[in-house]
């Protein structure tokens, strides 16, 4: 029996999950020697070649059936299936082409939608409109849900496809060149550094065929871990990566750091006995001695054994402030055949919680995959085939975290194509990046668009906006002198605010790097003054600079401050309609300002009246204050109503001669507030177990 090692290592299968695939077959020996003349045998053992996913040894059997019949229906529609899931968009055009114009064509209602796939990933999108339009009068007889609500993106991404023929591209990509890229697959970039990277590869660039027997064992190296540095302009291997992370039992690929680089996530996969390839996120955490430990892999809360868990990339979450991981997975729950998941990180015990689907802002009916996390914009890069696209996986990026996200949006041309384009991630400068495309142009086996290759990008118009911050109280001085100052960037996102960095202790300037096309809030911190904020765009800003923003806190008064003319009605907590007008105007827009801050709404007498029936009418009439807050849209847990009826007199009730005092008792019948402190921000999530 023949194997190769596509057979072991179907790369798109192990990392991606996609239907497609590459060969390492070789030069040594010719399969077409070991086909026997039996055109049964050849059927068949074409037919187990793809059930094992050795789709280029299925597609050398079935090559071998078509020159022998031309007009084989069952040989073309293998044919045209293999050509599909091997990413042979010429070939794909021309096999479907034959069944949509054959006599059986009413058999294959979706070969006219294969048909229009292969044609826009060939450029001839007009072409492909009129074959989406022609499967859309028979998906009532397809009967496949998927589809039907697949072909509507797939027209979508012709009219964008057309709809971008005459526009600017948003960057400039080129292929890393011979030194990294090999003719098989390679993938999966991770920056560490501007001009250095991790990456996913096969340490062999030859091709070969493996003979088996049941006597003999298959030793065949996995794919694994390498780094690529660039020096002036040119990309070269340094070798492979160094630490516990690579394993010669697995196929090892795409990882991420954690937040503060002290741990690394990647993925570990093997076959299982259905041939169903299995990855599993492990962790290594870096020592006190600066070295990696033994990798583990995460719990049954991340990691699914009937399931695949990969691509892992590192996020954070703003309400508790805290890393969340997000990966791949076909497991239960998904919308399509593979969604992007959360799992939040619990400090305190060092474990990940239970995974969670993104939602379907984010996940579509098709695969998501490949997901990059940049953290300074909140923005998660991914692929997909669910959305409206220029041909196969196309990359495109959303704002949000964990299940709450805006609407995605497409990353553009040159870094998307009519290929598979996949594998985002960015530089530490933001200025470009990188991505995995089998693009026409890259380093291939069979043909021109059979495997991936990593590019290197720039952005064609980069624009640096950064921003200092100073905060100061009111007579201009710097507060750091007698304590820390805090200021927090936030993001102003559709579903609220997502915080993008924290500054703490600072004295000079907080200096923040901000992105072009987004709305900001900046706010100043520091004990025993009232927080201030700004809110900014960068929406109208088209070159780079440099902003400077001053936020002014005012300090919170220490003792209970008066409300001056609060008045109620005669021995009644009826508030004034002048009263009512005078809140509207004063305390309520202290309340609008800042948020957070908690009062006591406190209210006295003078000493007409019994001691308890004052005590009562002054606690009716602080909470009157508090019930008209209340209506006016402020938080009852901010608010506290105190009665202290006679109590506590700021002036004699009556004079030393014992004559009564009207204006000590005026004094007296007051209302004031004072400062408690700032309560925790609200938090609303779907339910307790998400966190």
């Amino acid at each position: 029996m023949i194997v190769t090692k596509e057979q072991i290592l179907n790369l798109f299968t192990i990392f991606l999950l996609a239907f497609s695939s590459t060969s390492l077959l070789s030069q040594e020996v010719d399969p077409s020697d070991l086909i026997e003349s039996k055109e049964g045998r050849t059927w068949r053992l074409a037919m187990e070649a793809k059930r094992t996913r050795n789709l280029y040894l299925s597609q050398n059997y079935l090559e071998q059936l078509y020159a022998k019949d031309s007009t084989d229906n069952n040989v073309i529609v293998e044919l045209a299936t293999i050509y599909r899931l091997t990413h042979n968009y010429v070939k794909t055009e021309k096999f479907f082409l034959k069944i949509v114009e054959g006599k059986k064509s009413d058999k294959y209602p979706e070969a006219l939608f294969y048909l229009g796939q292969a044609q826009k990933s060939l450029g001839k999108y007009t072409d492909a409109q009129v074959n989406f339009g022609k499967f859309k009068k028979k998906i009532s007889s397809l009967g496949d849900k998927k589809l039907s609500k697949l072909y509507k993106t797939e027209l979508e991404g012709c009219l964008m496809a057309l709809s971008y023929k005459d526009s600017a591209d948003v960057a400039v990509s080129k292929n890393l060149g011979d030194k990294v890229n090999k003719k098989h697959i390679d993938f999966s970039p991770i920056p560490i550094g501007e001009n250095e990277l991790i990456y996913g590869s096969y340490n062999e660039s030859e091709e070969r065929i493996y003979e088996l027997n049941d006597t003999l064992s298959l030793d065949i190296e996995k794919r694994r871990f390498f780094v690529a540095e660039k020096k002036d302009t040119e990309w070269k291997k340094k070798g492979a990566l160094s630490g516990p992370f690579n394993d010669l039992n697995f196929d090892v690929a795409n990882g991420c750091f954690s937040l503060d680089g002290k741990r690394f996530y990647f993925t570990k996969c093997a076959e299982n006995w259905q041939f169903k390839m299995i990855c599993s996120i492990y962790e290594s955490n870096m020592d006190s001695n600066g070295k990696w430990t033994v990798p583990e892999k995460l719990n049954d809360l991340v990691n699914n054994p009937n399931f695949t868990s990969t691509h892992p990339t590192m996020g954070r979450e703003s309400r508790r402030n805290m890393e969340v991981l997000y990966f791949v997975s076909d497991r239960e729950g998904t919308r399509g055949g593979l969604d992007i998941w959360y799992a939040p990180f619990d400090s305190r015990k060092k474990e990940f919680k239970k995974a969670r689907n993104c939602g379907s802002r984010l996940n579509s009916v098709g695969d998501e995959m490949t997901p990059f996390y940049d953290l300074p914009s909140q923005t998660l890069y991914f692929s997909t085939d669910g959305r409206p696209n220029l041909g196969g996986l196309d990359i495109y990026s959303i704002v949000g975290e964990a299940s709450r996200w805006d609407n995605p949006r497409h990353a553009g041309m040159q870094i998307n194509s009519g290929a598979d384009d996949l594998d985002f991630a960015l530089k530490p400068s933001n200025r470009g990046g990188y991505f995995v495309s089998n693009r026409v142009g890259g380093l291939s086996l069979y043909h021109a668009t059979c495997c991936d290759d990593i590019y290197e990008f720039e952005y064609t118009k980069f624009i640096s906006i950064d921003i200092d911050v100073n905060v100061t109280d009111k007579e201009s001085k710097r507060l750091c002198k007698e304590g820390p100052v805090y200021v927090d960037l936030f993001l102003e996102g559709e579903d609220g605010r997502l915080l993008i960095e924290e500054k703490r202790n600072i004295c000079e300037n907080a200096k923040f790097n901000l992105r072009p096309n987004q709305s900001y809030v900046i706010i100043g911190v520091y004990e025993g003054y009232f927080p201030n904020e700004k809110i900014l765009t960068t929406d109208h800003i088209l070159e780079s600079t440099t902003l400077k923003e001053t936020l002014v806190l005012d300090k919170k008064p220490l003792e209970p401050m008066l409300l001056s003319n609060i008045r109620y009605e005669f021995d009644s907590p009826n508030l004034t309609r002048e009263s009512k007008n005078i809140l509207d105007t004063t305390l309520l827009l202290i309340l609008n300002k800042y948020p957070n801050t908690k009062i006591e709404i406190s209210a006295h007498t003078d000493s007409k009246g019994t001691d308890a029936y004052n005590l009562k009418l002054s606690q009716q009439r602080a909470e009157s204050v508090v019930q008209y807050l209340i209506k006016k849209g402020i938080n009852q847990t901010r608010l506290q109503a105190k009665g202290y009826g006679e109590t506590m007199p700021v002036a004699l009730n009556e004079n030393s001669d014992g004559t009564d005092n009207p204006e000590g008792r005026e004094k007296n019948r007051r209302t004031e507030f004072k400062i408690l402190g700032e309560i925790e921000q609200e938090i609303i999530d779907v339910d307790e177990d998400d966190y």
